[in-house]
Parts: structure tokens; sequence; C-alpha cells
């Protein structure tokens, strides 16, 4: 199959743009119908003899180093370093070759760099001399062939943000040669995905968002809109995906496939393009040895078949594997200082954590209890009894396990220094989310009183008003900070009694005299 270029003797610049123009129609417009002709056009085919086996249906499955390409977002999928070789033959001396790279790290996310170039030769270039008068062809001169080269190489960067959203930026250089005419743009894509469960992921996407040009053209990148979705059964043994695809200015795309694995190390693939009739169907295969993935990809076309050869190599150890454990060391530093009374040390540390592992809920539930608690109380790292008070109680709020032993201990610290307004101030936020109805207030008394003095006026007070139910609560509250508080005792016993709970009084009275057997007031009750 020729395919003619028409050199018409003019001046360079409409010679130029001639050549790009029938080039790249001719080209594109067969082969890449869906790309409708416009710069780029080879990059809408796809890479990558798995991704090409489902028809091309690959972006929101993307999960190997040609994700780069594909969705920078999916990168995050990539767990170990990985290398990707592909090269496709594909209509008449027409080559497809791509060449990436993923580089996953434990704390900053996964980079992604890659080479895609299609090269295709064998246009005829003629030279016509035109009769100016009849405009007649009067020479046709025979001036060789050409050939059209398009590249485009990337760098790209994906980053989860939790633990089912990722985003991901790619940038691109896109060049391409058209006999001597030649040019390129650079593009910004940006790309999301959202893991909705561990069986449905969607995918969505925004690519050349912003291009630069330079050279012999007048052709501008266009917007392409992508959205992805795929679903896997069986553990993941079948998977199917779905991806549509706009074009500013061209058609929509659609594209559909499924991969299947029926023993661990072999796949079968089929998929379809179409635009929205269908251009391409495909099938392929592929082994996974260790590290190694070896795939074959056929595809059926109007123009004949075409087919993909990929080799994929991961090596490395897992970045998962490594993120994991410097989490766990960052989070397990955080704790010595926390339980050290270093607050705000505990802080950065947590902080730190959260930036290399967002999507980590422990340690963000942690982090906001935490940031919460130094408001009132930065550090509390002296060995005194109530900095040791303050430190049990604040430990015990992050824990978030028992709330009521964090407003007891912190009750006693309080107890020990009431003048202290910011540990009342953090008592009562902890009391407010424990669910406690009264809440701990300055001592109202003499100077010298302590909360537990204020706790033992107000019981007494509860007594004397006939309010039996507060006087028990207000005791209780003394005994939950010191269980052989014999006041308390001799109070919560008076009121059982008064409320006819005579035997409740006189268990609870007995114990005042475990504590105390000289405490007559008591033997009289019990007498």
């Amino acid at each position: 199959m020729n395919r003619v270029f028409i050199y018409i003797l003019r001046p360079l610049n409409i010679e130029i743009m001639i050549s790009i123009f029938i080039a790249v129609f001719l080209f594109s417009n067969n082969v890449f119908s869906q790309a409708g002709g416009q710069p780029g056009a080879f990059l809408s085919y796809g890479v990558g003899a798995r991704a090409l086996g489902m028809g091309g249906a690959f972006y929101a499955i993307s999960d190997d180093a040609t994700a780069s390409y594909w969705n920078p977002a999916a990168l995050t999928l990539v767990e170990k370093k990985e290398f990707s070789f592909m090269q496709a033959q594909m209509f008449e001396q027409t080559t497809l070759n791509f060449i990436g790279y993923a580089h996953p790290t434990a704390s900053r996310g996964t980079f992604g760099v890659f080479m895609n170039q299609m090269n295709s030769g064998g246009f005829e270039k003629v030279s016509i001399k035109v009769d100016p008068n009849t405009d007649e062809i009067v020479q046709l001169e025979n001036l060789g062939s050409y050939s059209v080269s398009e590249r485009a190489i990337g760098l790209s960067w994906g980053r989860a943000v939790s633990s089912k959203l990722a985003f991901g930026v790619g940038i691109k250089n896109i060049s391409r040669s058209v006999d001597v005419s030649k040019d390129s743009f650079n593009t910004i894509d940006l790309a999301m995905n959202y893991n909705a469960s561990k069986t449905y992921r969607l995918a969505f996407g925004v690519q050349n968002i912003f291009s630069m040009k330079s050279g012999d053209t007048d052709d501008d990148f266009p917007l392409i809109f992508k959205m992805g979705q795929s679903f896997s059964l069986f553990k993941g043994s079948l998977i199917f995906d779905l991806d549509l695809s706009k074009t500013q200015g061209g058609g929509q795309n659609i594209r559909f496939g499924g991969e299947y694995w029926p023993l661990y190390w072999a796949a079968f693939r089929f998929g379809i393009m179409a635009n929205p009739q269908i251009q391409e169907a495909s099938f392929g295969i592929g082994i996974k040895v260790k590290g190694i993935n070896l795939d074959v990809a056929q595809g059926i076309h109007s123009l004949g078949n075409t087919t993909k050869f990929s080799f994929g190599l991961r090596f490395g150890d897992s970045t998962r594997v490594k993120h994991d454990s410097e989490i766990r060391n960052i989070v397990r530093q955080a704790i010595q200082y926390f339980k050290s009374g270093y607050f705000s040390k505990a802080v950065e540390k947590l902080k730190v954590a959260m930036d290399a592992d967002p999507g980590n809920q422990e340690v963000r539930n942690m982090l906001d209890k935490l940031q919460v608690a130094i408001m009132y109380v930065p550090n509390a790292s002296g060995n005194d009894e109530i900095q040791t008070l303050i430190r049990r109680g604040i430990v015990a709020y992050v824990d978030g396990s028992d709330l009521r032993t964090a407003v007891n201990v912190l009750r006693h610290a309080y107890n020990k220094n009431p003048k202290d307004d910011k540990l009342l101030s953090l008592l009562n936020m902890i009391e407010r989310e424990a669910g406690v109805s009264e809440l701990t207030r300055r001592p109202e008394g003499p100077e010298m009183f302590t909360l537990i003095d204020q706790k033992i006026y107000d019981a007494r007070q509860a007594i004397y008003e006939g309010k039996y139910d507060v006087a028990l609560r207000r005791a209780q509250d003394i005994l939950d900070l010191e269980p052989s508080n014999e006041t308390a005792l001799e109070i919560m016993g008076s009121a059982l009694f008064l409320m006819d709970q005579k035997d409740k009084a006189k268990v609870v009275w007995e114990k005042v005299l475990e504590i105390n057997p000289n405490n007559n007031t008591v033997k009289q009750f019990l007498d």
C-alpha cells in the first residue's frame, strides 16, 4: 500500500502546512480515526500488550508501569519498581514502541517516566509542475519517499490522599516530524482514582489541560476528558473495565475489555474499541513468572491485523511493606513522646506520619485528639504528681477507649491544683465528650478549698435540701477520685438511708468502718 504525498513547488510555509495536513490526515484518519486526525493522535491508541489485549480499556485498572502513560493517579497501585517495554507492528511500515518505568517511594508517592514513539515510512513524495495558463499538470517527478515520526516523552507522579482516593499529574513533550517539517508540544494531564470498594474503582482525568507549542504548526492540542470504571469478581481473578473519553472538537471513544486469570500465572484477555462503531476487536494472553510479565495482543482492524508484544519486570522490595514499616516507626516515636508528656513533639511526629500516609485513620484520630489537648496543655513532662496525673489523663483521652477514666484522672489532677484554669477547660471539654451531665467547676468556697472539698460541700448541701440523688452523684464523683474517702462514703450512706434504701446504706457504712473503725458517728447508725 503506497501513500502519496503531493509536493507543490510553492513557498516553504505552504509546503509545510500541506505536508503536515496530508500526512497526519492519511495516517491518523485511517489508523486512529477515533482521534479525528488531531495532533498527538497516536497517543489515543494506547500502550502495553496487556492493556491493548483488553481493547485499551485500562484507565481504571492501570496497575503497572504503563500507568505513567494511561493514568498517573494509578501509579499509586504500583508497589515495586517496575519496567515495561512494548513493540507493536501496526500496519504497513508502521511501528509503535513504548518504554516506561515506575518508581514507588515509601512516603513521597510514585514517580513514572515513559517514552512512546510511532514511526511510519513509505510515503511517496512527488513534485508537480502546473501550467499557469491552463492549470494542467505538465510535469510529475518522483522525489523519493519520506517518513512520519511522532514521539511522546512523559514524566508522571501519583499519590494517595486517603485509603480510597489518589491524584496524579503528568507532563508530556510530544514532537513530530513529517519530512522536513518539525514541531513539538508540551502538555499537562490531571487524573484521579477512587476505590469505591474492594471490587469497584472509578477513574477520572483531563488531558492537555495546558499546552504550549513550537515549530512549524498552527495546531492546538485538544482537551480530552476521560472516565474509567473497573469491576472485579472472584477475588480479582476476573476483571472488567469500561472507558469513555471525549475529545474537544472530536467524537466520543468507548473501550470495553476484560481479563481472566484461570491460573495465578496465566491470563486471557479480550476487548473492543468503538467510536461508537467498533473500530477494532482484540484479544491477548499473558504469563506472569515471579517478577516477569510476558504479554501478547492481537488486534483485528479493517486495515488488517496488528500484533503487540510486551515485557515487564518488577524488582526490589515492596514499598507497601517499607511504607508500613516507616509509618510504624514514626508512630512509635510519637507514642514515646506522647507517653513522656512531650505532646507538641508527638504532634509533629504524627503530622509526618499523616503526610506519608494520608489514609491512615488510626493516626488521624490520634492526631486530631492530641491537637485538641495541646491547645490546653502543650506538655506535661514533669515527674511530680500533678504532671503525672495530667499525662495519664491525656493518654486515656487520646486512646479513647475509656473516657470516664480520663475524666477521673484529670479531676484528680485538678483537685491538686484548682487554680489551673487551662486544665479545667481541658477537663470540661473531655467531660462533654464523655457525656458527663454535670461539668466540674472551679471551687467556690474559701481559697484553700480543693475540688474534693467543693464536692463534699455540695453533697452535704444537697442532703440539707432533700436532693438525695444529687448528693449520691456528688459523693460518687469524690469516690471516683479517692475511692477510700471516708466523708464521701458517710454522705452516700446517709443519702441512701434517707431514700429508704437502708440495706444499701448499711453496706456503705460498713465500708466506712473498714477504713476507720473509730468512726463513732457511723457506729451509732449501725447500732
